[in-house]
């Protein structure tokens, strides 16, 4: 259970604080003057339908800016490196306890 503790600690410290992090650095980006201007309401038009009426099945989706596919890769990148740690803290503290569990018996 202990165990348990620990691996949750580390994978909430590698993977909460960086985004928690990047969060209070892109909201230091907005400037003064628009951190107390008014969020405006926008309307969104449905440009996927055709004469048909029916949703016109040839587009992927949104393309994304380069921006936003390093932040995707980034990501995926702080998920991976979380697993790897989870598992090697996880083969250590195993490798501890049969250790201890062996020298006692």
């Amino acid at each position: 259970m202990r165990v348990l503790a620990v691996l949750l600690s580390v994978l909430t410290v590698l993977l909460v604080v960086p985004t928690a992090a990047a969060g209070a650095a892109s909201a230091a980006a907005v400037p003064a003057a628009a951190a107390g201007a008014q969020p405006v309401p926008v309307l969104a038009q449905d440009d996927t339908t055709g004469e048909t009426g029916t949703p016109s099945s040839t587009e992927e989706g949104p393309e994304l800016d380069p921006q936003t596919e390093a932040e995707a890769a980034k990501n995926q990148s702080k998920i991976v490196v979380g697993v790897i740690a989870a598992v090697l803290l996880g083969l250590v503290l195993w490798g501890r306890y049969v250790r201890k569990k062996n020298a006692n018996g």
